[in-house]
């Protein structure tokens, strides 16, 4: 058996904007999107979320806000300013969602209509379906009847 081209899953350059979700909750997103934050001098956001589409969105705000999230850049080199990606924390947002942060995921970031929110798409299969709560059979327990008798 000859040797074969291994394809990296995720390209290392796109001009495309996108957001990666890892698995401890990181939410990175890629040269594209951040550059366009870091000319805006965006350093917080706000996360909002369409519970019917499976949709959230990234806003960036002026101020520091208590329901934000801090951006931080990445660069190139300390002495070089070329941004290469920014990053936040988005645990507390995707446990609350309910998003299966189990593996890695890359999606697509677009802007709204209006320029001022990244919005981001994710598939429902990363959410789990099952209720919460089960229904269980009215006054049994175990297998035994609640009455006595």
């Amino acid at each position: 058996m000859g040797y074969t081209i291994f394809e990296k899953q995720y390209p290392s350059k796109s001009i495309d904007s996108t957001i990666t979700i890892s698995p401890l909750g990181r939410c990175t997103l890629n040269r594209a999107a951040a550059e366009i934050l870091s000319k805006d001098a965006v350093e917080n956001v706000l996360l909002l979320w369409d519970q019917d589409t499976k949709k959230f969105a990234i806003r960036p705000i002026a101020k520091k806000d208590h329901r934000s999230f801090q951006i931080r850049y990445q660069m190139k080199r300390k002495d070089d300013k070329t941004i290469v990606g920014a990053a936040f924390s988005g645990v507390m947002f995707l446990k609350h969602i309910g998003y299966d942060m189990s593996r890695t995921g890359t999606y697509p970031v677009t802007r709204s209509s209006d320029g001022g929110l990244f919005e981001v798409q994710l598939p429902v299969e990363r959410f789990d379906t099952q209720p919460l709560l089960t229904a269980v059979e009215g006054g049994r327990k175990h297998g035994k009847s609640a009455i006595a008798g």
